[in-house]
């Protein structure tokens, strides 16, 4: 008798189509996946594996039809579910998606691979506290599961909570002892150490990344940044310059360079880095963290240097956040959904273009605005200093831009002599902060030579005041203004005339320390109340919403003004003991100013 055709495909076929699915070789099983539902239109296997091979080829939407084909077939197998909320995921239809795998947990409780990837669908989707049920539900089930730790430890990394965000280390920190090459493990650690204060550990984080994967761009791009945030300018443009080769289109690392380059004074190749960085991505956005409705914050920043120092001053579980780099916006385009603009824009001297460009973005908005680009346009060094000067009780420095032409025709010379601004002078380059390339001139012997180091070929000549106090020390206070506040920030102290809290003595010297505590415990009772009058006018004369002032205190307890502008960092300290003393006066003026923002919202 003649045997009767089988009704399903034989174990030798299924085992094939199997094999080359395992082994990743998706054009060679399409072909027999094809054949075997042709043959076999009925049998629910051959429609799952042609399925499942179109999707791992991107082929998404051809992947949809065997998927449901499957679904009709076994309409009580979860795995045919699960896999059709794979396919409607990676089309976008989420809602269908998270249907479909929540079939499959009806239909199978204790299947973790449905949790796991209902996990990921409702994260897309949102629903947060649902999204990690599904993520804890899929590792209590099988612990062992690297890919489901992962996705947990991604999920918590992003929270508002800070218990959770802890508990993503540690999961990254397993993930990595099981696996020690992971490379989404130690790049995503190094992301959260490096938002939450941790900038030396995310710098041994993203170094590992790149270490088991010196191809993954993004790694390369991250400690490129960890980098330059630690003025390590040689070794953070060598990452971004490997970032370039592996991807020459690669935005961060194009904005890394430009602003490397810029701080070196190399600046038509920060020009061409920054035209790539901005040019076709003038917006970037802060992803909400938050589980409520987000506020929609918009942050006018320039493409240059010259930008308030903001990464901690805006709560990403409170904004969503767009940042506009001005300079590369259309000024003719509505601005994005926005409820409350922050200008960012903080350096007068570099950006008044940009800052120009951000008055004309903002006018005829009746949107709440912080820090007025119009009242930022005369906070320059030289505006400052002539008039804040005028406030009874301030001292500022004579100033004096002089070419480098004139300092070598002798021109510079009569003039500083002739304004009185005389020797030692301090000389530097405009448009630089921290410290870099400003130098003390002892003598016009040495004019000349000092000239040629500094970058730009005009300079800024500022007399030097000598603000030493009585034990021939330097001291630098920091005061913000924060809504019409005043909040200490710190006092640097040096046995230098360049003091920076970065470069002063403060970490080598506990009786430093011991000073700065008392000045930040009670800095009214410090400064006495002649001094705090004299910064509140001072403040009251700048009409910033959000602004520094850098100071120093002469003799006769007048303020030798150094900076007043809204350019200055509010940085947390680092997590080393010595330092505990500073976070009660840090958080009090991050907290005022994440609450200005907020109160400007409401009103």
């Amino acid at each position: 008798m003649p045997t009767q055709p089988s009704n399903e495909p034989n174990a030798e076929e299924i085992n094939s189509v199997v094999a080359l699915f395992t082994a990743g070789r998706y054009e060679q099983a399409l072909p027999l996946a094809i054949n075997i539902t042709e043959r076999f239109p009925l049998h629910g296997f051959g429609w799952t594996i042609l399925g499942s091979v179109l999707m791992q080829l991107n082929r998404n939407a051809e992947a949809l039809i065997p998927m449901k084909k499957a679904v009709a077939l076994a309409p009580y197998n979860p795995d045919v579910h699960n896999n059709l909320g794979l396919v409607l995921r990676n089309l976008g239809r989420l809602v269908e998606a998270a249907d479909s795998c929540r079939k499959a947990v009806q239909l199978m409780p204790d299947y973790s691979e449905a949790h796991y990837v209902l996990g990921m669908i409702l994260r897309d989707l949102g629903a947060l506290d649902e999204a990690e049920k599904s993520c804890r539900k899929a590792v209590s089930l099988n612990p062992e599961s690297v890919a489901y730790k992962f996705n947990l430890a991604n999920l918590l990394s992003v929270s508002s909570r800070g218990e959770q965000v802890e508990e993503a280390k540690s999961l990254f920190l397993d993930i990595i002892k099981f696996e020690p090459t992971h490379f989404g493990a130690w790049n995503n650690l190094g992301r959260i150490l490096f938002e939450t204060g941790y900038t030396s550990a995310a710098r041994t984080a993203y170094t590992a990344a790149i270490t088991y994967h010196p191809n993954e761009v993004t790694a390369q791009a991250n400690l490129g940044n960890v980098l330059l945030d630690q003025g390590e300018l040689t070794a953070a443009e060598k990452h971004f310059r490997i970032a370039l080769e592996l991807n020459s289109d690669l935005t961060d690392a194009h904005r890394g360079l430009a602003s490397i380059l810029h701080r070196l004074g190399r600046e038509e190749e920060s020009l061409y880095h920054r035209d790539r960085g901005f040019g076709k991505h003038p917006l970037t956005i802060i992803p909400y963290r938050g589980r409520e409705v987000a506020l929609q914050l918009l942050v006018l920043a320039s493409a240059l240097e010259g930008n308030i120092p903001w990464r901690f001053l805006i709560d990403s579980a409170v904004f969503h956040t767009t940042i506009i780099a001005v300079e590369y916006y259309d000024t003719q385009m509505p601005l994005p959904a926005h409820q409350l603009i922050f200008n960012a824009i903080g350096d007068a001297d570099l950006c008044l273009d940009g800052l120009d460009r951000a008055n004309r973005l903002i006018k005829g908005s009746v949107t709440p605005v912080i820090n007025l680009p119009e009242a930022v346009m005369p906070t320059g060094r030289m505006m400052n200093a002539q008039r804040l000067g005028k406030i009874a009780g301030v001292i500022t420095p004579r100033m004096l831009l002089i070419s480098k032409q004139e300092i070598h025709s002798g021109q510079a010379l009569a003039e500083l002599l002739q304004t009185e601004i005389g020797f030692p002078v301090l000389l530097r380059s405009p448009h630089f902060h921290g410290g870099n390339y400003f130098v003390c001139v002892e003598s016009p012997d040495a004019l000349k030579t000092a000239a040629e180091e500094l970058p730009g070929e005009s300079l800024l000549a500022i007399q030097y005041l000598d603000s030493r106090s009585a034990d021939h020390l330097f001291r630098k206070f920091r005061v913000m203004s924060i809504n019409g506040a005043l909040y200490p920030i710190h006092l640097a102290i040096s046995r230098q005339w360049k003091v920076h809290y970065f470069s002063s003595d403060m970490a080598e010297n506990e009786e430093y320390r011991k000073e700065e505590k008392v000045f930040l415990k009670d800095f009214a009772a410090y400064l006495g109340a002649t001094v705090i009058s004299i910064l509140e006018k001072i403040a009251a004369n700048l009409r910033l919403d959000y602004c520094g002032i850098d100071f120093g205190i002469d003799p006769n307890g007048y303020i030798i003004l150094y900076e007043a502008n809204s350019t200055m960092v509010i940085n947390p300290p680092t997590r080393e003991k010595l330092w505990d003393y500073k976070h009660e006066a840090i958080n009090n003026a991050l907290g005022a100013t994440r609450k200005m923002f907020l109160e400007r919202i409401a009103a």
